[in-house]
Protein backbone atom coordinates (compact mmCIF):
# COMPACT_ATOMS: atom_id res chain seq x y z
CA UNK A 1 0.00 0.00 0.00
CA UNK A 2 2.60 2.07 1.13
CA UNK A 3 4.36 1.62 -1.99
CA UNK A 4 0.79 2.27 -4.33
CA UNK A 5 0.82 5.83 -2.41
CA UNK A 6 4.41 6.58 -3.24
CA UNK A 7 4.18 5.99 -6.82
CA UNK A 8 0.69 8.08 -7.16
CA UNK A 9 2.85 10.83 -5.09
CA UNK A 10 5.48 10.32 -8.05
CA UNK A 11 3.22 10.53 -10.55
CA UNK A 12 1.56 13.40 -9.66
CA UNK A 13 4.83 15.31 -8.69
CA UNK A 14 5.71 14.79 -12.15
CA UNK A 15 2.42 15.85 -14.12
CA UNK A 16 2.67 19.74 -15.81
CA UNK A 17 1.34 22.16 -14.39
CA UNK A 18 -2.65 23.06 -15.98
CA UNK A 19 -2.53 26.29 -18.11
CA UNK A 20 -3.86 28.97 -15.62
CA UNK A 21 -1.27 28.04 -12.83
CA UNK A 22 1.83 30.46 -12.68
CA UNK A 23 5.22 29.63 -14.05
CA UNK A 24 7.85 31.57 -12.66
CA UNK A 25 9.51 31.07 -15.94
CA UNK A 26 8.06 33.36 -18.14
CA UNK A 27 9.96 33.49 -21.06
CA UNK A 28 10.38 37.60 -22.48
CA UNK A 29 8.86 39.02 -25.61
CA UNK A 30 8.13 42.29 -27.68
CA UNK A 31 4.61 42.92 -29.92
CA UNK A 32 5.77 44.51 -32.94
CA UNK A 33 4.42 44.91 -36.64
CA UNK A 34 4.82 41.40 -37.64
CA UNK A 35 3.29 39.73 -34.23
CA UNK A 36 5.56 38.45 -31.38
CA UNK A 37 9.15 38.34 -31.13
CA UNK A 38 11.16 36.71 -28.67
CA UNK A 39 13.58 38.96 -26.94
CA UNK A 40 16.34 36.44 -25.95
CA UNK A 41 16.43 34.56 -29.11
CA UNK A 42 15.82 34.38 -33.19
CA UNK A 43 12.17 32.75 -32.84
CA UNK A 44 8.75 34.60 -33.75
CA UNK A 45 5.01 34.02 -33.48
CA UNK A 46 4.57 35.33 -36.63
CA UNK A 47 0.91 36.65 -38.35
CA UNK A 48 -0.56 34.39 -40.14
CA UNK A 49 0.35 30.97 -38.18
CA UNK A 50 -2.67 28.81 -37.09
CA UNK A 51 -4.63 29.59 -33.71
CA UNK A 52 -4.12 25.93 -32.83
CA UNK A 53 -0.23 26.65 -32.40
CA UNK A 54 -0.21 30.24 -31.60
CA UNK A 55 -2.37 29.97 -28.34
CA UNK A 56 0.15 27.25 -26.60
CA UNK A 57 3.02 29.26 -27.96
CA UNK A 58 2.19 32.42 -26.38
CA UNK A 59 0.72 30.48 -23.02
CA UNK A 60 4.48 29.52 -22.64
CA UNK A 61 5.86 32.76 -23.10
CA UNK A 62 3.14 34.17 -20.75
CA UNK A 63 3.23 31.89 -18.31
CA UNK A 64 -0.35 30.82 -17.32
CA UNK A 65 -3.05 30.33 -20.10
CA UNK A 66 -5.71 33.08 -21.64
CA UNK A 67 -7.76 34.78 -18.68
CA UNK A 68 -10.45 35.31 -21.41
CA UNK A 69 -12.02 34.60 -25.18
CA UNK A 70 -14.52 36.97 -27.33
CA UNK A 71 -15.95 36.72 -30.75
CA UNK A 72 -15.24 39.75 -32.81
CA UNK A 73 -17.44 41.28 -35.59
CA UNK A 74 -16.98 39.51 -39.09
CA UNK A 75 -16.45 36.06 -37.22
CA UNK A 76 -12.81 36.50 -35.59
CA UNK A 77 -11.67 35.80 -31.92
CA UNK A 78 -9.68 38.02 -29.27
CA UNK A 79 -8.20 35.94 -26.56
CA UNK A 80 -7.06 37.53 -23.93
CA UNK A 81 -3.74 36.28 -21.89
CA UNK A 82 -3.11 38.39 -18.06
CA UNK A 83 -0.32 40.10 -18.92
CA UNK A 84 -2.62 42.35 -20.68
CA UNK A 85 -1.74 40.77 -24.46
CA UNK A 86 -4.77 39.98 -26.91
CA UNK A 87 -4.36 38.59 -29.52
CA UNK A 88 -6.58 38.61 -32.36
CA UNK A 89 -7.54 35.26 -34.80
CA UNK A 90 -9.66 35.54 -38.12
CA UNK A 91 -9.98 31.93 -40.00
CA UNK A 92 -7.94 30.67 -37.72
CA UNK A 93 -5.36 32.25 -38.06
CA UNK A 94 -3.52 34.69 -35.82
CA UNK A 95 -3.95 38.72 -37.63
CA UNK A 96 -3.66 40.87 -34.84
CA UNK A 97 -2.35 41.79 -31.25
CA UNK A 98 -2.81 44.71 -28.88
CA UNK A 99 -1.76 45.67 -25.20
CA UNK A 100 -1.58 48.96 -23.04
CA UNK A 101 1.01 50.04 -25.18
CA UNK A 102 -0.52 49.57 -29.24
CA UNK A 103 -1.61 46.76 -31.30
CA UNK A 104 -1.09 45.79 -35.34
CA UNK A 105 -2.30 43.65 -37.44
CA UNK A 106 -6.29 42.91 -37.14
CA UNK A 107 -8.53 44.54 -34.36
CA UNK A 108 -11.33 42.87 -32.79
Amino acid sequence: MKRALACVGLLAACAPAGPNVPRSDRIPYTLDAGGVQLSDRAQRIDFGRTDHSTIPAMTKLVGRGPTATRDCAGGGQQVEWPDGTALVFAAGEFRGWTNAAGSAGLSC
